[in-house]
């Protein structure tokens, strides 16, 4: 046999060597190679995995931006409500307060329009008793002094000054 492969060109460290690997790939096929695969298939499962869960998050992260913008819009709205309710409140409170003080001005101008009233009255009152005074008090000179009627007209021109320096005072 040694000539035949000798023939060929093959010598007897070859063969070895072919038995060596043979022997070998046995070995490593029985031994190393199932927990060399099953490392590999671990490895694959916990890619997939991780995998899964970044799938997973993504979609939670959308749905929570998704639920964060509903929440941010009904937040604008009911922001925007408050504001026009605030806005309605206060413009009503002052319609409230202008209604308030016109009916305080008002009240205050019928009070002067009154008392006005009742200090003209009093003014006219005593003015009527001052010309009752110079009436009689000039019809009293006329009947004490009744000496001619050009006196008589002198007395009736002073009544009638004296009367209309009284009406000026009064009429201030």
């Amino acid at each position: 046999m040694g000539s035949i492969l000798a023939s060929l060109g093959i010598n007897g460290t070859f063969v070895l060597e072919i038995v060596n690997f043979i022997i070998l790939f046995i070995v490593l096929r029985l031994f190393a190679w199932p927990p060399l695969v099953k490392a590999m298939e671990q490895r694959r499962r916990g890619i997939e995995e991780q995998l899964f869960a970044a799938q997973n998050e993504r979609e939670e992260a959308v749905r929570i931006r998704e639920v964060q913008n509903r929440e941010l819009g009904e937040a604008r709205v009911q922001a925007r409500e408050i504001v026009e309710r605030a806005q309605r409140v206060a413009s009503e409170e002052a319609r409230q307060v202008v209604e308030e003080a016109r009916a305080q001005a008002e009240r205050l101008q019928k009070q002067v329009r009154e008392e006005i009233a009742r200090e003209r009255d009093a003014a006219v009152a005593t003015l009527r008793g001052e010309m009752g005074n110079l009436v009689v008090e000039v019809a009293g000179k006329l009947l004490r002094a009744r000496v001619d009627s050009a006196e008589d007209r002198r007395l009736a021109d002073e009544f009638i000054a004296a009367a209309r320096s009284v009406e000026a005072g009064g009429a201030r």
